[in-house]
């Protein structure tokens, strides 16, 4: 009961950073995750893509490689990356995506995210999440608990972290099952007011879609899903917008694909794709962009139409430069 009046409580301070692709058309976004690469070719790559136009760039948030089966590999923490990439860059918006909300208290988070986005100047997503790679968490030592628990942990994190944001010159207090406040003060507040927008990761019908509706500005959906998965999603957080009186429910929808090689030889991209069949499963090798300008054109127009108003692809090393640049001039005018 407390959750739902707090949710209502702060459904129109949400409303009010509420992220739109308004006059801009599409955007797009890179993401890097950051196994088996070094810092100075990332940071390379976030500055090209912010030469070359696009709105944002993303990295992850893992300890260790997640791609393939080896996961020995070298693996650059997250947040700290972010904060370095922050000051190397001026205009592209970043964030990680997502945060796992498993691996640090929801305070520190906040506490994280306003640093980043003062070093940013205004710049930051706050990408969340409920956590997926249990081996990762027996590694490291962190408790996986149940899907139902880490939603409900992610719910609880939310509450903090909006509450922290929002308590400006005041302190906070809260006391949830899983995580408190007592008298807490929170300053410097982030540059964005009245914070950064939140975006929400994960695909959850029962327990993920609803803290979509609820606390985020932005929503995720995973490599994994369909246009019309994205579709049912999107109904699902809408009513949930719906039954706490969230109006209106902007909510930003961003699509996460793979960009993977364009190439004017025919019928390139279905090969390749059906050859990605071989190194992964059937749904990610689906939503591989492979084949020519007009082939991946209208790959990202079925999800377009599906509601995505933001697409984040992600590169994999070594960085391919000119294909980034044919993306951005060949692909993304197509979008405007």
């Amino acid at each position: 009961m407390k959750a739902l009046v707090f949710a209502v409580c702060t459904a129109i301070l949400l409303a009010a950073t509420a992220v739109t692709a308004g006059d801009q058309g599409i955007r797009f976004g890179i993401q890097t995750s950051q196994e088996d690469v070094t810092y100075e070719e990332i940071r390379d790559i976030w500055q090209a893509a912010e030469s070359l136009g696009f709105y944002s760039a993303w990295n992850f948030d893992h300890f260790m490689p997640i791609l393939g089966k080896d996961t020995s590999g070298p693996t650059l923490e997250g947040w700290t990356l972010l904060a370095a990439l922050a000051a190397e860059t001026s205009k592209i918006r970043i964030g990680t995506l997502v945060t796992g909300n498993t691996y640090r208290n929801p305070a520190l988070v906040a506490k994280m995210a306003a640093t980043v986005d003062i070093i940013s100047k205004g710049r930051l997503y706050l990408g969340l999440g409920a956590a997926w790679f249990e081996e990762e968490h027996e590694a490291y030592g962190f408790p996986f608990y149940t899907a139902r628990e880490r939603a409900e942990r992610l719910d609880e994190s939310l509450q903090v972290i909006t509450k922290l944001f929002n308590a400006k010159d005041d302190r906070a207090t809260f006391q949830g099952k899983y995580y408190p406040l007592q008298n807490a003060p929170f300053a410097p507040a982030p540059v964005q007011t009245p914070h950064p927008p939140i975006m929400i990761g994960g695909q959850g019908r029962q327990w993920i879609m609803p803290l979509v509706g609820r606390y985020a500005q932005a929503w995720n959906a995973p490599l994994r899903l369909t246009p019309d998965d994205i579709r049912d999603r999107i109904s699902l957080f809408k009513q949930e917008c719906k039954r706490i009186g969230r109006e209106p429910c902007d909510i930003e929808v961003s699509a996460f694909l793979v960009l993977y090689k364009i190439t004017d030889v025919p019928l390139a991209g279905p090969v390749l794709r059906l050859g990605a069949r071989f190194m992964t499963d059937k749904a990610i090798a689906k939503n591989i962009l492979a084949g020519s300008p007009t082939a991946i054109t209208e790959k990202i127009q079925t999800f377009v139409d599906a509601g995505a108003t933001h697409i984040i692809l992600n590169i994999q090393p070594p960085y391919d430069r000119d294909m980034l640049t044919r993306f951005a001039t060949e692909v993304m005018p197509n979008f405007q």
